[in-house]
């Protein structure tokens, strides 16, 4: 078998560096007593090429756990934030088809529009109008995106108010009676920023009224946000619609013809 190494020409085995430096520095202290030198004399880097190699590989070790460790850290930060980045890129990729918020902002983690052109191309620009980017936002800004908007044909929605939050409403009653809500439902004049029933008279445009009897409006309830409606009240209004005639729904019972 041969010995890790030798102290003084004798051989050792099975010892850690840090005991063999141990036992090293005892022989050296017997040795010195019997040659009657005084302890401080000793010389205690004797040894030291004992532990020298082994301090150098301990110190080496931790530098290289931390540098792992630390490396390890950055790396899982650096795939977090990929993930979380590849998430929003995602994200933005549906709400540009539906708002024009096409760009994913790193910094605030948010999806935001890059052109007008996001905007233009959005369905917010189509149904609503919203379709001008200003300070960061797909917003409308003139008469000529609203009456270019779905909403205008279909609510009356037709003129710029100026104001972001509703930005398009109707001008007046002309863009009432010319939207699809008027030819249904009698939303036929304008009232509160929209197109809304007030009058029998906007029931009998509709064409509830013609099928179905509702022939008279009706006031608004808490669900309805305002917005008047057409019922039918009595058996005359029944009686106005084809409903009555085709299928015998001439008795008004709670709004509408049974």
């Amino acid at each position: 078998m041969n010995a890790d190494f030798k102290i003084h020409g004798q051989p050792q085995y099975n010892h850690s560096r840090i005991n063999t430096y141990i036992l090293c520095n005892r022989r050296l202290k017997v040795e010195f007593h019997k040659r009657g030198r005084a302890r401080d004399d000793f010389p205690v880097r004797k040894c030291w090429h004992i532990m020298k190699n082994f301090k150098f590989g301990w110190g080496m070790g931790l530098l290289t756990s931390l540098a792992l460790a630390s490396g390890f850290v950055l790396i899982r930060g650096s795939l977090a934030s990929r993930e979380r980045e590849r998430q929003g890129v995602a994200r933005c990729a549906s709400q540009c088809r539906i708002g024009g918020l096409c760009a994913f902002d790193r910094t605030l983690a948010t999806c935001q529009p890059r052109s007008s052109a996001d905007c233009a191309n959005s369905e917010s620009c189509r149904s609503s109008g919203i379709c001008s980017l200003v300070a960061g936002h797909c917003v409308a800004t003139s008469d000529e995106e609203c009456r270019a908007a779905e909403q205008c044909k279909e609510a009356g929605r037709c003129k710029f108010s100026g104001n972001e939050l509703i930005s398009c409403i109707p001008g007046n009653d002309v863009d009432c009676q010319s939207s699809s809500n008027c030819q249904r439902f009698g939303r036929c004049t304008v009232k509160d920023t929209k197109c809304n029933v007030t009058s029998n008279e906007d029931c009998a445009r509709a064409e509830a009224c013609v099928k179905t009897g509702q022939c008279s409006v009706r006031a608004p309830e808490l669900k309805d946000r305002g917005v008047g409606s057409c019922a039918a009240l009595s058996n005359d209004d029944c009686a106005k619609g084809e409903s009555c005639k085709s299928q015998g729904s001439c008795t008004a019972i709670d709004g509408y013809c049974r």
